[in-house]
């Protein structure tokens, strides 16, 4: 897959609504049922997943930061390529 260099504030745009996303889904707690002697797998289970839902809210919000971060570099070395360049045609 390749990703134009214009698209990339729209990737860390969609990164970052992702997190926002996910995160809103775990801002709430539900109520847990009560399923007898399975209560606890249940529970533990559910712990699992919203362990999982954290790691990929701060992988998408990480993701979106070195997405931006990358395109600010990107942005400055081609500027400073463009001035070499100028530069080097005055000579």
């Amino acid at each position: 897959m390749s990703i134009e260099i214009g698209d990339l504030n729209a990737v860390a745009r969609n990164l970052a609504t992702g997190a926002d996303g996910i995160n809103e889904l775990g801002s709430e707690s539900a109520d847990l049922p009560d399923a007898g002697a399975s209560t606890a797998l249940l529970a533990e289970s559910l712990g699992a997943l919203a362990s999982a839902l954290d790691m990929a809210v701060r992988s998408l919000a990480n993701a979106a930061d070195l997405t931006q971060n990358n395109l600010r570099d990107y942005q400055a070395l081609e500027a400073q390529n463009t001035q070499n360049i100028a530069q080097g045609g005055e000579r």
